[in-house]
């Protein structure tokens, strides 16, 4: 009687694991996606953050200035300034994505985001354009 029962008791932890293993499969190929479109949420966001504050900046006049901080997810290849565009460039699922935000003023940058990771950005109304100053993550203190 009681090897009946190791015996019922192998074939459910069988069919358990039979069921579980291909589901643990289906699940890590799926983490993948979901990590391509946080990625691209990130970016939306961090784009339309700076577009935004550059709009507001813009319009408050010359002098004004704001400034804030913005994450850079992993698979970022460049965040550039062009004249009227902020535009995020990553390699997501194998192919080069950009996020682009336009603005309504002239952007003037200091240079270009090329690493992943958080950094400050100060936004300066200089009277013709918008100033964009960026301190690497390596100069932001916790």
């Amino acid at each position: 009687m009681r090897g009946q029962v190791s015996n019922e008791l192998l074939v459910v932890v069988g069919f358990i694991l039979l069921l579980f293993i291909p589901l643990m499969f289906v699940m890590y190929l799926k983490l993948g996606d979901v990590n391509n479109d946080l990625s691209l949420l990130q970016m939306h966001f961090s784009a339309a953050r700076i577009a935004y504050l550059i709009n507001a900046i813009g319009y408050m006049g010359e002098g004004s200035a704001i400034i804030t901080e913005i994450y850079v997810p992993e698979n970022i290849k460049r965040v550039s300034f062009n004249p009227n565009e902020v535009v995020f460039t990553a390699n997501v699922r194998g192919a080069d994505n950009d996020v682009v935000q336009p603005t309504s003023f002239r952007i003037s940058s200091s240079g270009d985001i090329t690493r992943p990771g958080r950094y400050r950005i100060e936004l300066v109304n200089t009277g013709t354009g918008v100033s964009v100053e960026i301190a690497s993550s390596e100069e932001i203190t916790a």
